[in-house]
């Protein structure tokens, strides 16, 4: 945080008290350090103007993945993780300069052992994929050493610039045979007819795994056509998994028939048929929480109460019976589930109707406490506004976000993070006046509970908003 703050000598040293204090120091541990500020000091060097060679010249231990690292940093895409503060927009200075950084990872790459080559080419692939130089990034797709074990995940954006046909064969030649680069290339096509071919081929080569189909990925092909607009296609995949799910052989049954649930879901089959396939999922439950229904390699017995398969399965048909509006049937799958903070979370995604929203906020706090209860509502929020998206739920998570700060005075051990998650709603709502009162309430609770992590996490999100305390 200190070097995100550009505060770099402050980062070492205590990142020289943190490392030499540990019980088994590293042999080299001006290495270690310097390592971890590398990428660093590289973007505070650019952004203050310094040449690249300089700033290299000046950075003890850089090597590709730094490099990569601050020129993500440089481009605004957070490599260390989410902001509050709006987004840098590059200027055509620092884009030459992340150009500069590109060439030098594949070079630097071209010296290196195999697998480290192939990420680090890779790296470079996707910088100017960023920057838009499609000759650059398929020549460094050419470049990629023949493997049979690549690291290889190109982004939707690198297989739009060069093509989805060209960004495969380029994909096989290194390599590469994962089934699932097919979703990506269908998402990055404007052929339609391209696209259907591709997962219909993903789709196969899902439920071809052995020794049972790969029903999470077949569902996320149903996901990936429904997105695409082609529903009938969504619809005859889910209709080929749900006669997968009857007949196929399985660890654990009760999860293919759910997936075959969300698929229909998804693909807009009639409820009918997804009450249908949820009832054929809640068949399969033991009738006793106690029975071993499998056997793990390392673990043992696997108990079906007390593994976490009861608790997921029941998390998962309750989020499709509330999609559908179907409350009481979801509040009674939930009553009396493990960990009810976990999951009700879990359960609760944008894609529940808001109608039906107080129903089961109303039902969870008979399970939860006050505060436990109120973590719930800003998560919720969160997700509707990271997730969903509509006015509507954009109208929701503001209207929450404010009663929990008018409403709520928080002071156990979530209510850091729940302020956390209200400054987040605050900022991408662009509502200074939610951002405002939630930092001033995540550093009044942060300052009443006096730990580390707590105190630490609200000063640096109030650096990161901007705004003056």
């Amino acid at each position: 945080m200190l070097a995100q703050m550009g505060r770099i000598e402050d980062a070492l040293a205590l990142e020289l008290r943190v490392v030499s204090e540990k019980d088994r120091p590293p042999e080299n541990i001006e290495a270690t350090v310097n390592r971890r500020l590398a990428s660093h000091r590289i973007t505070a060097a650019i952004r203050n103007g310094i040449d690249l060679d300089i700033a290299i010249e000046r950075t003890p231990d850089v090597d590709p993945g730094v490099l990569s690292i601050s020129a993500l940093d440089l481009l605004g895409r957070n490599p260390y993780g989410p902001r509050t503060s709006p987004r840098i927009i590059p200027d055509d200075q620092v884009l030459g300069v992340v150009s500069d950084m590109a060439e030098r990872i594949a070079r630097m790459a071209q010296e290196e052992p195999e697998r480290p080559q192939t990420s680090h080419l890779m790296y470079a692939a996707e910088l100017q994929t960023a920057l838009g130089n499609r000759t650059e990034v398929i020549q460094l797709l050419e470049a990629l050493p023949q493997t049979t074990d690549p690291r290889i995940n190109p982004s939707e954006d690198l297989i739009r610039l060069v093509g989805s046909q060209d960004a495969l064969r380029l994909y096989r030649e290194a390599g590469g045979s994962r089934p699932n680069i097919l979703l990506t290339a269908a998402s990055a096509e404007t052929d339609l007819s391209l696209a259907t071919e591709y997962l219909e081929r993903a789709f196969t080569e899902f439920s071809s795994e052995e020794p049972w189909p790969d029903f999470d990925w077949m569902e996320r092909t149903v996901e990936r056509a429904a997105h695409l607009g082609l529903q009938a296609h969504a619809l005859q995949l889910a209709h080929e998994m749900g006669n997968q799910a009857d007949t196929a052989p399985s660890a654990f049954p009760v999860f293919p028939h759910i997936r075959t649930a969300q698929a229909l879901m998804i693909a807009g089959a009639d409820q009918g048929e997804v009450k249908d396939r949820l009832a054929r999922a809640q068949s399969f439950f033991p009738q006793d929480d106690r029975m071993i229904v499998g056997i793990g390699l390392v673990s043992g017995a696997i108990v079906w109460g007390s593994s976490g398969l009861d608790a997921q399965a029941r998390r998962e048909i309750a989020n499709l019976w509330a999609q559908m509006g179907e409350n009481d049937a979801t509040i009674q799958i939930m009553d009396g589930i493990d960990d009810p903070v976990f999951a009700w979370n879990d359960m609760l995604t944008s894609e529940i109707p808001i109608d039906t929203l107080d129903g089961l906020l109303d039902a969870a706090s008979d399970a939860l406490s006050r505060e436990e209860h109120a973590y719930i509502r800003a998560q919720h929020a969160q997700e509707m506004l990271f997730f969903g998206g509509t006015e509507k739920q954009r109208l929701w998570a503001q209207e929450t976000a404010t009663a929990l700060l008018q409403t709520e005075e928080l002071d156990g051990d979530r209510a850091v993070l729940i302020y956390s998650t209200l400054t987040r709603i605050g900022a991408r709502l662009g509502d200074r006046e939610i951002q405002t009162m939630a930092l001033e309430g995540m550093a009044q609770a942060a300052l009443n509970s006096r730990e580390f992590s707590d105190l630490i996490s609200a000063g640096y999100q109030w650096h990161q908003s901007g705004l003056v305390p």
